[in-house]
């Protein structure tokens, strides 16, 4: 006998418009209540909850092109129906709808794929809008100064260094001291941490005084399971990104919560065993980043960072880490989406 599946409960619902409207809150109510099968009314209701509490604030690049009225969605509207949050991301990135609309395709995801793959091989992938002279990778020690970066000359770093008490000690200061001499005015220093030992790394991220804490943004990682911290009894789902700022931060309003793609394999630690999600990476520097600025990566590892800025497109880049086999590592990521066998 077929296992009938119970209908979803009405907070179900409500969540499943939540969730869809902060992937893609530019869709209409109708849009989204004929994609999960809900009244427009209620996703209009939760709409007005989302804005009364400014979740969705920051959520729509005004300056991105408006891709829910493509001639494709236009002529078959229906694509939309049942698509999940991962393929509505897919939709919106451009290129995408076009090869849809060329393929007469369905699926987003597809697309997106096979539109990596064939401007790779022709190396002439539209979402690099930058030459390999643009990006400068190195192997130096950040306490050293790492002289080879030009004062006030980055507009945004962002560093994933390890979380342990003693790096924290010994390096978290030497972060700071670097931010804030080759930051721009108004530029953003972004670190990754874990939640043990989070009251010494603001401590320490604070020592130079040009520098001024702005904010935590929570970044969820979605793994098998929840890392435990038995010292503190904490299940985390989470890691912090501590959000420095030179001067007086004028940018775009910004959401604070990142969601990491699931990751059930393993491969974000194909090329480093600390190595981060190059979408979840990817998404922190489309909120905090705009073409022409240059982003940096001071202690790069495998090079998420990097590949993460060359595919969002238009930005510069520069990376260095102490580990020589994870600079050669990343400059082989480079000269891969640069069309190169090696």
């Amino acid at each position: 006998m077929r296992k009938q599946i119970k209908p979803p409960t009405q907070s179900e619902k409500r969540r499943q418009i939540t969730d869809r409207l902060r992937v893609a809150p530019e869709l209409s109510d109708r849009q989204i209540a004929k994609m999960l099968g809900v009244s427009p009314t209620t996703v209009g209701s939760v709409r007005r909850e989302l804005a009364d509490k400014t979740v969705q604030n920051g959520q729509v690049d005004t300056g991105a092109y408006d891709w829910t009225n493509h001639p494709y969605i236009m002529e078959h509207p229906d694509i939309l129906d049942g698509l999940s949050g991962r393929s509505i991301r897919a939709i919106k990135t451009p290129g995408v709808l076009d090869k849809m609309m060329e393929r007469g395709s369905r699926s987003p995801r597809y697309c997106q794929r096979l539109l990596y793959k064939e401007c790779t091989r022709a190396n002439k992938n539209p979402l690099l809008t930058v030459t390999e002279e643009d990006v400068e990778v190195f192997v130096d020690d950040i306490r050293t100064g790492l002289p080879q970066i030009k004062d006030e000359s980055v507009d945004l770093i962002f560093v994933d260094p390890p979380y342990d008490v003693k790096t924290v000690e010994e390096l978290y200061s030497h972060i700071s001291t670097v931010a804030g001499r080759i930051l721009r005015e108004g530029g953003s220093l972004l670190v990754l941490c874990g939640g043990a030992n989070l009251d010494k790394a603001i401590v320490e991220l604070s020592t130079d005084k040009r520098l001024r804490y702005n904010w935590t943004l929570a970044y969820v990682c979605k793994s098998n399971g929840s890392p435990l911290i038995h010292s503190r009894n904490v299940a985390t789902a989470v890691k912090h990104v501590l959000w420095y700022v030179k001067g007086k931060y004028e940018g775009k309003m910004v959401y604070d919560l990142i969601e990491a793609p699931p990751d059930p394999d393993g491969t974000d630690k194909t090329y480093h065993k600390w190595g981060q999600s190059v979408e979840g990476v990817k998404e922190l520097l489309r909120r905090l980043t705009k073409d022409g600025d240059v982003i940096c990566d001071i202690m790069c590892g495998g090079g998420s960072t990097v590949v993460a800025a060359l595919e969002l497109g238009g930005r510069r880049v520069i990376a260095c880490d102490v580990d020589e086999e994870a600079v050669r590592t990343t400059r082989l990521r480079v000269r891969r989406l640069f069309g190169h066998d090696r």
